[in-house]
């Protein structure tokens, strides 16, 4: 890439300092406000190196599968070469990928193919051949559902839509749970479920973004049930949210393409740096998981107590880097296609409070919360108790909101498990739920909050310490495996104090 080395260099800060390694930094991490670099970046040429760069980076993170990276690359590409119509090619992409990949898990189509394949009628047809039309049949509904709150938004579930998402797939929940397993009914209703349940909070944004009276065409709208860029069922907001970072300029788009260039750089570092530090933990130190620490302790093996705080918090820093690089990989897919959106996680080892911390980790999913829980419950409740309005709401969003998009996400469990059998798989999680609520609630009431003149220790580490401690801690029981009880993990936890 020596035009856009060259690019990078031509500013006085740069060639004052040519070949050093803190230059060459200080170039990289600038390259997107360099006029040089914004100037070849807006070239056909540059288009065609930035993009080719940047494919070829997202292929080496391994954060998205093959046949990702394809449609990946032909809608980056039909982007760059009809940048008028971005938005619509972004949302027959989206329409693409959801035909293709449905179901948020893999647990998820496992469970559909079984239960296809448990149905004789079902037996003999491919499973493409079951799902295409269900999943065209859920974009219709959708549409139709779309259209119908455009014309009667002042109703009640004009208004509040999500409640009459909820209804809508309680209601198909206890039809699912009420047909006779193996039937040819049960594995296309379930098929369905399943289909929505990936899709849920993004059609949550698109009614939420008619509500506003945003007056986007329907069509469009529908693109945007599962994105093309993939990954779990956590919205990047709506398609409102989407259209105010877009590049309208040359000059903006080939900045949010630098920009771009170096968050999917900086996850393929944060791969590195986890495959790195795992061989470290995992092979050259021979430390255990922490679900085997789990299990460990749960046979009546317990680990020292020392070697336990260090197997938490190491499986907090492998969780860190795991999770910041995919989510950087999928902000610089949309960033690619000329969407100059915020990350979804934003340094979050520099928060003081653990209220900073939930915001800057994991960006969007907070968001989630916030649209459709907090906001909800604090524009209702105790209006005249400015403080427990603060709490309720806070508890609605982390707690309850928090459980809730886990279930929905994770709905074919009750086919699977049963409604008291889904509640015990997930009742170490509704507890990490419970006690991040509370501790948020505090985190937010406090009103003593570490101040400079503090000191350093008592300004920039030990509260830093503190948030660090906390969510370890809380890892142990953030889990929707169902791997080992709650009761396990409190026992874990207590061995860790000396117990």
């Amino acid at each position: 890439m020596p035009d856009l080395g060259r690019a990078l260099t031509q500013s006085p800060d740069a060639a004052a300092a040519v070949g050093g390694p803190l230059a060459w930094r200080r170039a990289w991490l600038g390259m997107d406000r360099n006029p040089a670099a914004l100037a070849f970046a807006a070239t056909p040429a540059g288009a065609v190196l930035l993009h080719s760069a940047f494919l070829l980076v997202l292929a080496a993170s391994n954060q998205v599968s093959a046949a990702s990276v394809a449609l990946i690359s032909l809608t980056l590409l039909a982007c760059a070469l009809w940048p008028a119509r971005r938005l619509a090619t972004v949302a027959i992409s989206g329409i693409v990928y959801l035909l293709l990949r449905p179901f948020r898990y893999e647990q998820q189509r496992l469970f559909v193919e079984r239960t296809q394949d448990s149905a004789p009628e079902l037996t003999e047809l491919a499973h493409l051949a079951v799902q295409a039309p269900l999943v065209l049949g859920f974009i219709a509904i959708c549409g139709l559902a779309l259209r119908v709150h455009r014309r009667f938004r002042t109703t009640f579930f004009g208004r509040r839509p999500v409640v009459g998402q909820f209804a809508t797939l309680g209601v198909l929940l206890a039809l699912g749970l009420l047909l006779e397993p193996e039937t040819a009914a049960y594995a296309l209703l379930w098929t369905f479920i399943a289909i929505y349940s990936g899709a849920f909070f993004f059609l949550a944004y698109a009614f939420a973004d008619q509500r506003g009276k945003d007056e986007t065409p329907t069509l469009q709208r529908l693109g945007f049930l599962r994105p093309f860029w993939g990954g779990p069922s956590i919205p990047f907001k709506g398609l409102t949210y989407l259209r105010t970072f877009e590049a309208k300029t040359p000059e903006a788009l080939a900045a949010t393409r630098l920009k771009a260039l170096k968050l999917i750089v900086w996850a393929v570092l944060l791969v590195a740096g986890n495959a790195i530090l795992s061989r470290l933990f995992y092979e050259a130190a021979d430390w255990p998981t922490l679900n085997e620490a789990l299990t460990a302790t749960a046979e009546g093996r317990p680990l020292p107590a020392l070697a336990g705080w260090g197997v938490v918090f190491k499986n907090f820093v492998v969780t860190m880097l795991t999770v910041g690089a995919f989510w950087h990989a999928m902000v610089a897919v949309i960033r690619m296609a000329g969407f100059c959106i915020p990350r979804n996680m934003a340094r979050p080892l520099t928060a003081r409070t653990l209220a900073e911390f939930w915001n800057r980790y994991l960006f969007y999913f907070k968001e989630v919360l916030v649209d459709f829980f907090f906001f909800p419950a604090f524009a209702r409740w105790f209006k005249n108790h400015p403080r427990l309005r603060i709490a309720c709401a806070t508890f609605c969003a982390a707690c309850v909101g928090n459980v809730l998009f886990s279930l929905v996400a994770q709905a074919h469990l009750l086919a699977e498990h049963g409604v008291l059998g889904t509640l015990v798989r997930f009742e170490s999680y509704i507890f990490y739920a419970v006690v991040l609520a509370f501790a948020l609630v505090i985190s937010q009431l406090r009103k003593r909050k570490p101040r400079p003149e503090d000191g350093f220790l008592r300004y920039s580490v030990i509260p830093r310490i503190g948030v660090i401690g906390f969510f370890a801690l809380m890892q142990i029981f953030a889990d929707e495996t169902g791997h080992l009880g709650l009761a396990e993990r409190l026992d874990f936890t207590l061995a860790l104090l000396g117990l």
